[in-house]
């Protein structure tokens, strides 16, 4: 997906990217990117995600008076933000996308939601580029955060760590940090050996590491292997964050655009 020539050594990764997905973003999903979106959504909305993710929901609407505050970065098409809207009184969704945006919106109005309850705006708070938005966002309203949720992204950015400061920073103290992004294929759990084992059997091994390599969407991501669990649990602690949590998907997932299969992981962490 996507152009890699189109890109110049000039450009930042938020600018590729945002060329990137303007292009890819119109349209209906193929199959397989909704089949990856429900896997990641089937979690989210599971009974047991509260618990995993340390939210005592009736406790914080009670204190707050209501459900708090969610930022969903690089939002996309609004995924999380759908997922996770029941739990939270307001989310802004930041993409460089303004393609991505158009679907972000279209699905706030699909779930019959204001722009007080469910907002994109364009904005990179990420690579050293103007922090303003469009439409223009006081500071505030981009600070404070009960929850800032990063889905399938994190591969995406140059600069890992400095990503997780600035999203930790837009937490109030005790808010949660989640990001959804692929962990390495390297062997370490039965579902990747297995699929291993398939690729050495049909002699595909090198093919599949080639594809991963040249991929047309390539030029867009900054960590193409994904994280390990303790890649992220140290960028959550060098961002200031504690009480880490983690979990693999059951099953590998089918990446069409290179004719492959990853394991997702959701993670998280508090603000200290």
């Amino acid at each position: 997906m996507g152009d890699s020539t189109a890109s110049t050594a000039q450009e930042t990764f938020g600018e590729k990217n945002a060329k990137h997905f303007d292009k890819v973003a119109p349209g209906e999903w193929p199959r397989w990117i909704v089949d990856l979106q429900q896997q990641i959504v089937d979690f989210l909305v599971s009974p047991d995600f509260p618990s995993w993710a340390g939210l005592d929901v009736n406790a914080q609407a009670q204190a707050q008076g209501s459900k708090g505050r969610m930022l969903d970065y690089a939002c996309g098409d609004g995924l999380l933000s759908k997922a996770l809207k029941p739990l939270y009184a307001s989310v802004i969704g930041v993409d460089v996308s303004g393609a991505m945006l158009d679907k972000y919106r279209a699905t706030a109005s699909g779930l019959g939601l204001t722009d007080e309850e469910m907002m994109g705006v364009r904005g990179d708070f990420i690579t050293g580029a103007s922090q303003a938005t469009e439409p223009p966002l006081p500071e505030e309203a981009l600070s404070d955060f009960d929850m800032v949720a990063m889905s399938m992204a994190l591969h995406h950015v140059e600069d890992a760590a400095a990503t997780m400061r600035e999203l930790v920073s837009r937490l109030k103290v005790g808010g949660k940090i989640l990001i959804v992004d692929w962990a390495p294929l390297d062997g370490s759990t039965a579902a990747q050996r297995e699929y291993q084992e398939e690729l050495r059997k049909d002699n595909k091994e090198a093919i599949v590491k080639e594809r991963l390599a040249v991929h047309a969407a390539r030029h867009t991501v900054g960590k193409p292997e994904g994280f390990t669990e303790a890649e992220q649990k140290l960028l959550f602690e060098q961002a200031g964050c504690k009480g880490f949590a983690w979990k693999l998907a059951d099953k590998l997932s089918y990446v069409e655009l290179v004719d492959a299969k990853g394991q997702l992981y959701w993670a998280l962490a508090t603000k200290a």
